[in-house]
């Protein structure tokens, strides 16, 4: 099936870089934005250290008043504002605030490194997609955390997952984590990490899109898989929904970075290479019955890609200075 969208409209932000590096790079980048409503969107502009806010036909930016300006900032969405993470200090912003107002971190999280992709969470808790290697750009585990708007505190849970196909593998990991003292570079057991490109909570199910076990794939010739999987609290597989695998038997060069839509009705996919059957173009995965959609852009917009999906209104932009809201209609 093909989805047509229709431009509604259309802003231009000035003296704002809305992407700092492209998506193909590595699973964090281009990730940390989201829609709020059907003509709201928020994203995260790390070159200029603020949140950029539309809503209203309108943007505002908003700075972010921190000394390390470098250091990773997760944007989560909640529902009355947002939520900005970035080491041991968070902060949040209602939808009618003008400056972040901190947030107690009542118990920190144990991952030395949290990525900035934002996830999907349900009733204050919410994933934390993390990176344990030394692998920098790397996004290969998870924890979570607990907010509660009313005490104004961020509570993390005592855990730091991997995800593992099996419960065997999961067991034979940790066995050498502890033999290495909890250092995840002297361990003996080396681990091909699957990295986790998008991760979100539906109900009491626990959904990740695996974006294969390499970081950058760019300079290479393969990219092994790609799977959109439900997996457990301890990050075992529980199922295997909907992915390919084996794609470095295929000809040309292969690979998918997957952003789970905030209405958590589609899975936005973005081919890495030009090669293959896709061409480069992205397309959209439904989860309610796994079709798989094409997309056809506005005229002119064809250099455009869909950044977050909202009730069927699409944010379309050139992750330059311009965003479009877009209508998607059954073509």
């Amino acid at each position: 099936m093909e989805i047509k969208f229709e431009k509604l409209s259309e802003w231009q932000v000035d003296n704002i870089k809305l992407s700092e590096v492209s998506y193909k790079y590595a699973p964090i980048y281009a990730k940390n934005h989201f829609a709020r409503a059907k003509d709201e969107f928020v994203i995260y502009c790390g070159e200029n250290n603020g949140v950029l806010w539309l809503r209203n036909n309108e943007y505002k930016f908003i700075p972010i008043n921190t000394d390390n300006k470098r250091s990773s900032k997760l944007l989560l969405n909640t529902d009355d504002g947002i939520i900005l993470i970035s080491e041991n200090e968070a902060w949040k912003l209602g939808e009618y605030d003008e400056a972040f107002t901190p947030i107690n971190i009542e118990k920190p999280c144990i991952a030395e490194n949290i990525t900035e992709i934002s996830t999907l969470g349900e009733s204050g808790k919410f994933p934390v997609i993390c990176r344990v290697s030394v692998e920098a750009m790397a996004a290969n585990s998870f924890t979570f955390f607990k907010y509660d708007k009313n005490e104004n505190t961020i509570k993390f849970e005592d855990i730091l997952h991997p995800v593992f196909t099996t419960e065997n593998t999961r067991k034979r990991f940790f066995e050498s984590l502890l033999k290495a003292e909890g250092l995840y570079n002297k361990m003996e057991y080396r681990y091909n990490y699957p990295q986790i490109g998008s991760m979100m909570i539906k109900g009491d199910a626990i959904y990740v899109f695996l974006e294969a076990d390499t970081v950058n794939p760019c300079g290479l010739s393969y990219f092994k898989y790609y799977w959109y999987v439900e997996i457990n609290k301890d990050g075992v597989y529980k199922k295997k929904i909907w992915g390919e695998e084996r794609l470095e038997k295929l000809p040309g060069k292969h690979g998918v970075r997957g952003k789970f839509s905030t209405d958590k009705k589609y899975l936005i996919l973005s081919p890495i290479f030009k090669t293959g059957e896709w061409k480069g173009k992205q397309k959209l995965l439904s989860l309610s019955d796994l079709e798989l959609l094409d997309i056809t852009l506005p005229r002119g917009y064809s250099k455009f890609r869909v950044l977050d999906i909202f009730d069927e209104q699409a944010f379309i932009s050139d992750e330059v200075d311009k965003i479009a809201l877009c209508k998607m209609t059954e073509g």
